[in-house]
């Protein structure tokens, strides 16, 4: 059907056509049309106080959901701002749709002297998105959102920018607003799994590593599917976390490191799967990690699953899907192993937790594990204590334990937190942060009072940039220069914003006062003085 509408209009009906309930944004003379048109609209907004926190709360939103997170920004710095955000998302393949206004088109790029002017503000977003398309009429805004939900569904997930001028989204048009995309994730061709269900016949140790990519697809069931039938042990990624529970008995966390019992493990394997993960530098000590000859890799991302290491056998598929297939191709052809013992990979991860970084403060985690429902979702920031949980914070459930893993961005953790607790209203979120970290982005305490978003926030507290500072012991002769914080009282800046804040001086403090905190309507500030050896 053929309605005449403004652009605004246009663009609020194409989220609503895509199953978009909430969206995040902070609006400016710019983007007027676009929110009066959410004024009739079912879209719930949620107001940031800055275009990072919204690009951050929307990234919360879609990993806790699995549905893409929407950002609406500003002209210019609203889309320079919220571009970090949205780096984080793209290296953690999260689906985020920037909509962004943008100047008149007779005065684009001209820089006269207008509001926001900027050179090229798509050129400035390209290097943090998957999708990149300007709306030059009322009738282009529809097909425009609708290619970007297509590409993050269909694809990858990673973000997607839409970018309408001011005077496109002010004029009106004739529009058609498409219905919603058909989603069709990619299935493995049946002549690779055939392929991998001989080259595991063949293998007598097999080792599975799985990723943020095989969480996000729900691969778990085809996962453990295979460890079971292989007597196979998982590894995960950080992003990976959750994707088998970390009590299954063939699973070993993200527990691998150089000369630990997860690597000595690892060395006697002579097969293994790798499952929606890049295998990246910093999990796998810049290649140390020592994987056999024979490898299947299962990668969504053509591009990505010939990264780093080199397998002998690449499937282009998604990762749940291709995970089924194989546990069934495997049950077909009555491949089974013996493989590892439960004993054994229980005796492997034990030892390696005996010397995984954070032991000293790991009865912190345990005590937020305990305080913590098994379905609930711990939101990570950059900062040593989540370096620690990784190793020591068990994780049950698939998009559990949200954490930047890849931009490594300060200032996440709670924004993501406010996006993570709308997304899933009904389990407990807790963020966790470092004292340096939350100062990156506290403003939108405002956001989570304002909308009264139950947010347990735990500021783990040495008034240092504590990762910044270790390295400056180990690498620079205890030489240390800009490191040290002088902090605000953060039950004082609690008090400020009129929201409950407290002080946890142990373990058993930390775990009362998030259980209690996780019963509150609103935001809490849980402040936790902590200490590392340097």
């Amino acid at each position: 059907m053929t309605k005449r509408l403004t652009g605004g209009q246009a663009a609020v009906r194409a989220l609503e056509e895509h199953g978009v309930e909430v969206a995040f944004g902070i609006p400016g003379v710019h983007t007027l049309a676009l929110y009066d048109a959410l004024i009739d609209s079912s879209i719930r907004h949620i107001l940031g106080r800055h275009e990072q926190g919204v690009g951050f709360m929307a990234d919360g939103y879609a990993r806790a959901s699995g549905k893409p997170g929407v950002a609406l920004v500003i002209t210019g710095p609203g889309v320079t701002n919220v571009a970090t955000a949205v780096g984080e998302a793209y290296t953690d393949s999260s689906p985020l749709l920037v909509l962004a206004s943008a100047e008149d088109q007779r005065w684009a790029g001209k820089m006269m002297g207008h509001f926001h002017d900027i050179r090229d503000q798509t050129e400035a977003i390209r290097p943090v998105t998957a999708s990149q398309s300007q709306a030059t009429a009322v009738a282009e805004i529809a097909p425009a959102i609708g290619a970007a939900f297509a590409r993050m569904a269909n694809a990858r997930p990673r973000p997607t920018y839409v970018e309408v001028p001011r005077d496109v989204l002010e004029a009106e048009g004739e529009v058609v607003i498409p219905g919603p995309i058909a989603t069709e994730r990619p299935a493995p061709a049946p002549e690779q799994i055939a392929g991998a269900v001989a080259d595991l016949a063949a293998a007598k140790r097999v080792v599975i590593i799985a990723g943020g990519g095989a969480a996000n697809a729900d691969a778990g069931a085809g996962i453990g599917a295979i460890a079971e039938r292989l007597g196979a042990p998982v590894i995960v990624s950080q992003t990976g976390k959750g994707v088998i529970p970390e009590d299954h008995p063939y699973a070993l966390g993200n527990l691998w490191a150089t000369g630990n019992p997860v690597d000595a493990l690892l060395r006697k394997a002579d097969a293994a799967i790798v499952i929606g993960t890049k295998l990246g530098g910093a999990e796998t000590e810049d290649g140390e990690m020592p994987l056999p000859r024979t490898m299947i890799r299962i990668d969504i991302d053509p591009e990505e699953i010939e990264r780093n290491y080199r397998p002998s056998r690449a499937i282009v598929a998604d990762a749940r899907k291709g995970a089924e297939a194989l546990a069934a191709a495997l049950a077909e052809a009555g491949v089974s192993k013996t493989g590892w013992q439960p004993a054994e990979v229980a005796k492997a991860r034990d030892g390696a937790l005996e010397t995984a970084f954070g032991a000293q403060n790991a009865a912190y985690l345990a005590a937020l594990r305990r305080a913590i429902p098994r379905d609930g979702i711990l939101v990570n920031d950059t900062t040593m204590m989540t370096y620690a949980a990784a190793k020591f914070y068990p994780c049950y459930v698939p998009r559990t334990f949200l954490v930047p893993a890849g931009y490594l961005t300060l200032g996440f953790s709670m924004p993501a937190g406010i996006g993570a607790k709308i997304a899933q209203p009904d389990k407990v979120v807790v963020s966790i942060v470092g004292d340096g970290g939350f100062q990156f982005t506290m403003h939108e305490l405002a956001t989570a009072k304002q909308f009264e978003i139950g947010l347990p926030i735990v500021i783990f507290n040495d008034s240092t940039y504590t990762a910044v500072k270790l390295d400056q012991a180990m690498r620079y002769d205890r030489r240390y220069i800009a490191v040290d914080l002088e902090n605000p009282d953060f039950l004082k800046l609690a008090a400020a914003y009129d929201i409950p804040g407290v002080r946890a001086n142990s373990p058993e403090e930390l775990e009362a006062a998030v259980v209690e905190a996780s019963q509150r309507p609103g935001p809490t500030i849980i402040d936790t003085p902590i200490a590392w050896t340097y």
